[in-house]
């Protein structure tokens, strides 16, 4: 019997169904002692009548983010 491991997405928290691709995003917490990793799971194809993937949009999310932090930094250095 073949056991399976039932993942949720961790953009939308819907279940990952056996026959959808998934991504894997591995992260490390360095602020932690422990080096071994955690995981997050992500729907990698569009689905029910979605444009973008949920991968997608975690990943627009992370540049928006990281923009917006570096347009913060450049807006406080002092020009001299």
């Amino acid at each position: 019997m073949a056991a399976y491991d039932v993942k949720s997405c961790d953009y939308c928290q819907s279940s990952i169904a056996a026959d959808e691709r998934w991504v894997r995003e591995k992260i490390y917490n360095p602020r932690s002692n422990n080096q071994d990793p955690t995981y997050r799971h992500f729907h990698a194809e569009p689905f029910g009548g979605r444009e973008v993937s949920c991968w997608e949009k975690h990943q627009m999310e992370r540049e928006i983010a990281r923009t917006a932090v570096t347009a913060t930094q450049w807006a406080t250095v002092e020009v001299h």
